[in-house]
């Protein structure tokens, strides 16, 4: 087996958090989302940046990608099975489709990209970060 080292909070850029579009509705107002219990949960502070990702199949409706973003409000709120963090997030106009990320050598690594089936929070590294800044212009304003 192999063991995988914890993240320190200098390996945060921020978080990724996934959404099924089969029960989420990508325009809907969110204000937290839930994450799976883990020392991760330790690491989420006020103010990070956040994307929410729409999952899906080459093709699918909604494309796959990064919809909203925003920052953390550094609220873990729930009980300990279902833990939600805070989020304030905005729609991201245009989304960032999955496959732009993909086709990017500073992004094409992603937690999320190279693991997809892996469970909230996904991490997005510093680096990840600023290639994404770029890519949308500007980490929007909440």
């Amino acid at each position: 087996m192999i063991r995988r080292a914890r993240l320190a909070l200098a390996d945060v850029g921020g978080w990724l958090f996934t959404c099924n579009p089969d029960e989420f509705d990508p325009r809907a107002p969110v204000d937290a989302r839930c994450a799976r219990p883990s020392y991760r949960l330790g690491l989420v502070r006020t103010g990070q940046p956040v994307l929410l990702w729409v999952t899906g199949s080459a093709g699918a409706t909604p494309e796959p990608g990064a919809w909203l973003a925003g920052r953390t409000t550094g609220e873990v709120a729930g009980d300990p099975v279902r833990p939600r963090i805070g989020l304030a997030v905005v729609e991201l106009n245009p989304i960032l489709p999955r496959e732009r990320l993909r086709a990017d050598p500073r992004t094409a690594r992603m937690e999320v990209l190279r693991a997809p089936h892996g469970s909230n929070p996904f991490v997005i590294s510093p680096a990840e970060l600023a290639a994404i800044t770029e890519m949308v212009g500007e980490w929007p304003q909440v």
